[in-house]
């Protein structure tokens, strides 16, 4: 916990920093908190450099437009530090100018190599997604074109998390991903089985109806979408058509299809 006398003096140091610092494009944020004594395995403390992040949004929010240079520097130059200021004055850019920093935004996504930090980057545009999901939820299967396999995993969460916030938004997700399918790219099956996994949680009715609608289907993606989307069936009667939809493809003469059914009966098999 950082001591009310720490505080002040960040603030202070923060303020400074924005004054005299900023206007004349010296951009070395460490100075506000390197004198700070306590270290957490030789670093300092995340706790401080998020309170210098909200001070600093605090006091450039309002034009924060004016410091796109001042973000760029701190997300490829300051290293992790940078990387946690740089994400809470994203969540500031992203609310007062969303057409201008949701691309900016997705550059930094899409070269994003570290899972927590793609976490967290996809995590500022959960606001935006609450706010008006169908915009920001087309918006984001644009960016899921991009090779980017942790980022792909992040935006399906950030789906499933619209979808618990309201179920209706199920179907409208889903159809989306599912006119991709006669297009498939490599990450096509992983993500789309990713998402009906969820499905089956948060509106199970209408997962099975997904399964009643392909149950002749004899294309091998759509088949090996919906076995490797499975989760074992509570609904017996449920569990019954899905079974039999599943045991018709272990009967395919196209390997593929074969293959997926098969792995998928011994999900069906699992106790729940």
């Amino acid at each position: 916990m950082i001591s009310l006398d720490w505080k002040d003096r960040l603030t202070i140091d923060t303020e400074d920093f924005v004054n005299r610092k900023l206007p004349q494009k010296n951009y070395d944020i460490d100075i506000v908190y390197n004198a700070y004594p306590k270290r957490v395995d030789n670093k300092i403390p995340a706790e401080v450099i998020k309170y210098v992040g909200k001070t600093l949004g605090s006091k450039i929010g309002k034009n924060i437009d004016q410091y796109e240079e001042f973000l760029d520097y701190l997300w490829e130059q300051k290293g992790t530090n940078g990387h946690l200021i740089f994400m809470h004055l994203m969540r500031i850019a992203l609310v007062k100018k969303p057409d201008i920093y949701i691309d900016h935004l997705k550059k930094k996504v899409a070269n994003c190599s570290d899972a927590s930090e793609m976490k967290a980057l996809i995590k500022t545009i959960m606001p935006l997604l609450k706010k008006n999901p169908k915009t920001y939820i087309d918006k984001l299967f644009e960016w899921l074109h991009v090779g980017n396999t942790l980022m792909q995993k992040e935006i399906i969460k950030a789906f499933i998390k619209a979808v618990k916030d309201d179920p209706e938004l199920a179907r409208y997700v889903f159809q989306k991903m599912e006119r991709g399918w006669l297009y498939p790219n490599p990450y096509t099956i992983k993500t789309s089985s990713q998402y009906l996994k969820a499905i089956s949680k948060i509106d199970p009715n209408y997962y099975y109806s997904i399964y009643e609608n392909y149950k002749t289907s004899r294309n091998p993606v759509f088949v090996e979408i919906l076995c490797e989307g499975l989760s074992p069936i509570e609904d017996p009667t449920a569990r019954e058509k899905i079974e039999q939809y599943v045991i018709n493809w272990t009967k395919s003469g196209n390997v593929r299809i074969k293959k997926a059914a098969l792995s998928a009966t011994k999900i069906l098999n699992k106790k729940i």
